[in-house]
């Protein structure tokens, strides 16, 4: 399935500081990445997938120092972010203050991302790039680009769901979708994106359901269990043509017996954002319960030979019984970013980190992929602008750090377990641009 989301043109951006041996020269480099990891829970699955990335990344530039002769270190180090915010938040700090990091990757959730900011990486001037969409929260964050993502953000998954409902039931008109979403910022910015996506081309939108605080958590209690079965038979009422679930994994786990309940439940029908996409969850919830269900996620081009190659190594990388999984791309190309950040600024100081970070994925410079690493080493210590393409496709961060090009993988759940049955391409404008 290749499907074309385009809200607009990728900005031509760039800059870096300029060729013919303006940069900062082969200086010695001793750089620390701190790894904020979901590495326990139900997305414990996609945590082990990304350490693996992580791993692998390192790998790579290894072997791309050696090649140069550069006089660089890298170690990472892994901290499981558990399972709240402030557990997330506490992981960063212990990978800053104990563990020297100037880089930090993740956390793995939108919510953990901005305060992780707030609290550790801005005060620290650490610099910290997410593998998971982020919010306008982290967008507007006064934050001396410190803060910044390798994934497509949230702002942009209401309407790649549409589009792929668009394409299922080919076309929007005459069709009819039931919605329901978490109260939050996750909920509220992609349930109504895609609804306004959804009513722009001529949908219909049916019942809308605000899914009850009580489906973060499971409590066991007859009240619980009422307002849960009371959600699932309004969102499936009407006969709609598709249903989207805008939830995450800790509070679907909690709807989702009640859905399967229902006897119109056809998990064929429904659809998921990128926070329902963890090989985990049918262990948490049943494999007859998701067959067939469909979500989305920031995810690998299928057509680009870098995201290709990436899978390549991944499945050929130690320990083979950790699978690829969704954002682990996306991981490899944050801990990659990290140390071609300190390459260009010639320095593991995290903020003159974050001044170059944008530049070398923006485009106008020179393309180079991960497997050419020695030459991009190369090119940034000579001061010569590069446009980093990663394992998750072309990047493109822009004023804010967020990506304006890439994919989403749409994912679906069967008895075989996880996987990708097509992909939304997406490209967004630069917010500097008229």
């Amino acid at each position: 399935m290749g499907l074309a989301l385009t809200l607009g043109l990728v900005a031509c951006g760039g800059g870096g500081d300029g060729g013919g041996g303006n940069g900062p020269g082969s200086k010695p480099l001793n750089l620390v990445i701190g790894n904020s990891l979901p590495l326990s829970g139900v997305s414990m699955t996609l945590g082990e997938s990304g350490q693996k990335a992580s791993d692998l990344a390192v790998t790579q530039i290894e072997q791309a120092v050696s090649e140069t002769g550069s006089r660089h270190t890298i170690n990472t180090v892994n901290e499981n972010q558990g399972d709240t915010t402030d557990s997330a938040v506490q992981s960063a700090k212990a990978l800053v203050n104990d563990d020297n990091a100037s880089c930090l990757t993740g956390p793995w959730s939108a919510e953990a991302v901005a305060k992780t900011a707030e609290v550790v990486a801005i005060p620290a001037k650490v610099l910290q790039i997410s593998p998971v969409p982020t919010g306008d929260d982290v967008a507007q964050l006064g934050d001396h680009d410190l803060i910044n993502s390798t994934a497509l953000p949230q702002s942009v998954e209401g309407s790649a769901i549409s589009d792929a409902i668009d394409h299922d039931l080919d076309g929007t008109q005459g069709h009819t979708v039931n919605v329901a979403t978490n109260h939050g910022g996750y909920g509220d910015t992609v349930g109504q994106d895609f609804i306004d996506s959804w009513q722009g081309n001529d949908g219909t939108v049916g019942d809308q359901v605000v899914l009850s605080p009580l489906s973060t958590t499971s409590t066991g209690s007859s009240s619980s269990t009422s307002a849960y079965s009371g959600q699932a038979y309004q969102l499936l009422s009407g006969n709609p043509d598709a249903v989207v679930i805008i939830d995450d994994l800790n509070g679907f786990t909690g709807l989702a017996p009640a859905l399967a309940a229902q006897p119109s439940w056809d998990p064929a029908r429904v659809w998921g954002g990128g926070q329902l996409v963890s090989p985990g969850l049918p262990d948490q919830v049943g494999a007859d319960t998701l067959d067939g269900f469909r979500a989305l996620a920031p995810g690998t081009p299928r057509d680009a030979a870098a995201s290709s190659a990436f899978v390549h190594a991944f499945k050929q990388a130690a320990p083979h019984d950790v699978r690829l999984a969704p954002f682990a791309a996306q991981q490899f190309d944050a801990t990659v970013l990290c140390y071609l950040a300190a390459v260009a600024a010639g320095s593991t100081d995290g903020q003159k980190m974050a001044d170059k970070l944008i530049d070398i994925t923006a485009p106008g410079g020179t393309e180079y992929g991960w497997r050419q690493l020695p030459a991009a080493i190369k090119a940034l210590e000579d001061g010569e602008d590069i446009n980093y393409t990663g394992a998750s496709g072309p990047i493109d961060m822009d004023v804010h750090g967020d990506p304006t090009a890439g994919v989403f993988d749409v994912y679906r759940y069967s008895s075989s377990g996880l996987e990708v049955v097509g992909e939304v391409p997406v490209e967004t404008p630069n917010p500097a641009t008229p």
